[in-house]
């Protein structure tokens, strides 16, 4: 019965896989013709400063601008764009969460599929076989399901850690058994009733039933895997990385921005012991009080300097840290082995960037942009030249980057093209 469901679902264009049993795992990267397995994307809301974000010279002998001198170390695994953006994408807060899709909310409402995002599609192709297709962290927006839903993130480190790495008793597995069961029951109903729906409504009706359909599907699946997993013995891992090891000295501070480090720990984890291909991380906006020496105005606030230096040296601190702590996460990536040994920068695509590409003028222009690792041909500056206001689509590096992790397409979003020649 479960396989004919399953054959059913997979008709329709969604794929299910069993849990990552070794055998299946090891067909599975026979099948996948990419160079690298993992894809992680990190997203600071209000982007970075310009000015101290995009380097002077191109090529490999660029000058490290100074929000970045933090990853100096890691210029042979980095590559830096300037000139990129989604040419379809307004101004506003709200071109901070187009940046795995480049289409805007109000341009698609008919068709709400096209908002699906990268990570998402990824999660889709590469992310089967792991208990988690795609792990959302930290602040959300970023990340767009088939049915155009923004999904939710979870910015708890301490609740992270439990997800992935602390099994359910018997009892609280029965009764998620029997909670799955009965809203797999419900969807089945539902269905009938859109089944019969259908066929009563015209052809405009019927392209909304089937957006509503497949969110159904979506939720099915959901429900699938949760089933599959609940049995599936989680990785046994200390708990040091959120209680701070053995010493009752130690203290790790969970509340943001102090739990930056943690969540980039947990990240690691996740992708060392395959508990997930793809992992989103977003660092949040809003116009909190950062508790750092020099800060004396919220984060909003600073991002709206108008060129202001005693602004712009306290916005420095907070994009600094964000560079310095992205640093850090490379190297414990390159330190890393995956589960055959090689290391996890070698075989993780890490993207860091964000939609917002001048926060003080809301323009989602040049946005920032930085990937590491993955197998690419790093260590470079790439300025593209601007026609009028667009410079080079940001989903050209999308397909460059669906083509190295196997998945074979020739388009994203709005573009047929690639940056192949630059990277792989």
């Amino acid at each position: 019965m479960m396989l004919e469901r399953r054959r059913f679902l997979r008709g329709l264009g969604v794929s299910i896989a069993l849990p990552a049993f070794a055998s299946l795992r090891a067909a599975n990267d026979d099948l996948a013709g990419g160079k690298a397995k993992r894809f992680v994307c990190v997203a600071p809301n209000y982007g970075m400063n310009p000015g101290g974000f995009f380097p002077q010279e191109t090529g490999a002998d660029y000058e490290m601008p100074r929000l970045l001198t933090s990853l100096e170390r890691h210029r042979s695994d980095l590559t830096i764009f300037t000139n990129v953006d989604h040419s379809g994408v307004g101004g506003g807060h709200g071109c901070s969460n187009t940046l795995l899709n480049g289409v805007e909310m109000k341009d698609v409402r008919d068709q709400p599929q096209k908002l699906l995002s990268l990570d998402q599609l990824l999660a889709e192709q590469i992310g089967q076989a792991t208990r988690f297709p795609s792990l959302l962290l930290g602040s959300g927006g970023v990340s767009w399901s088939r049915a155009g839903i923004n999904l939710p993130t979870d910015a708890d480190p301490t609740r992270v850690f439990t997800r992935l790495f602390v099994d359910d008793n018997a009892k609280t597995r029965l009764r998620t058994r029997k909670f799955l069961d009965e809203d797999a029951s419900i969807l089945d109903v539902v269905r009938q009733d859109a089944k019969r729906l259908n066929a009563r409504l015209a052809k405009a009706d019927r392209q909304k039933l089937e957006q509503y359909l497949t969110s159904i599907r979506e939720v099915e699946v959901q429900l699938i895997r949760q089933a599959d997993w609940i049995d599936i013995a989680k990785p046994n891992i200390a708990d040091d990385v959120i209680r701070g090891g053995d010493d009752d000295d130690s203290i790790v501070d969970l509340e943001y921005p102090y739990n930056t480090s943690v969540m980039y720990d947990l990240m690691v984890l996740a992708l060392q012991t395959d508990a997930t291909n793809v992992i989103c991380y977003g660092h949040p906006g809003g116009n909190r009080m950062f508790p750092f020496d020099g800060i004396t105005l919220g984060y909003h606030s600073l991002t709206h300097h108008g060129k202001r230096p005693e602004l712009l040296k306290e916005l420095s601190i907070i994009e600094s840290f964000y560079a310095a702590q992205f640093s850090r996460f490379l190297t414990k990536l390159k330190d890393t082995p995956d589960l055959s040994g090689q290391s996890l920068l070698d075989s993780t695509v890490v993207m860091f960037g964000s939609g917002m590409g001048n926060a003080s003028a809301h323009s989602s222009r040049s946005l920032p942009i930085m990937v590491a690792g993955g197998g690419l041909r790093n260590g470079a500056h790439h300025r593209f030249e601007r026609n009028g206001r667009d410079g080079r689509a940001l989903s050209d590096l999308y397909v460059t980057i669906l083509q190295q992790l196997g998945v074979e397409t020739e388009t994203f979003s709005t573009t047929t093209n690639n940056l192949n020649h630059l990277l792989t």
